[in-house]
């Protein structure tokens, strides 16, 4: 395996793991919007898209656009750690460098 591709996969399984653990928040956010019961937080709704959007950015990385997707998920990390997003986040945003970085890196 050449170090690209190895560096896309650490961003790829980095990415899926930290979108879906934003996106188990906005679950529970949407199963009570479907109830009609109690108040909504406008913050996990916002993870919830993050989540996804990092999850199609980390694919995008996988399959070899490296600089948009990686700069995507910088952007996306930053702003889930912000909204704490917590170990999601930071993920995303290691996903992000790792994708960033993956065509520059010469091994």
């Amino acid at each position: 395996m050449q170090t690209k591709q190895a560096f896309a996969l650490t961003a790829l399984v980095l990415g899926i793991i930290g979108g879906v653990l934003l996106v188990k928040d906005g679950i529970v956010v949407v199963s009570r919007l479907a109830e009609r019961a109690g108040t909504i937080r406008s913050d996990a709704l916002l993870l919830l898209g993050l989540g996804v959007i990092a999850i199609v950015a980390s694919v995008m990385i996988w399959n070899g656009q490296y600089t948009v997707a990686g700069l995507l998920n910088m952007i996306l990390g930053i702003t889930a750690i912000f909204y704490d997003g917590g170990t999601g986040g930071l993920m995303i945003l290691l996903s992000g460098i790792f994708g960033f970085i993956a065509p520059k890196i010469k091994l």
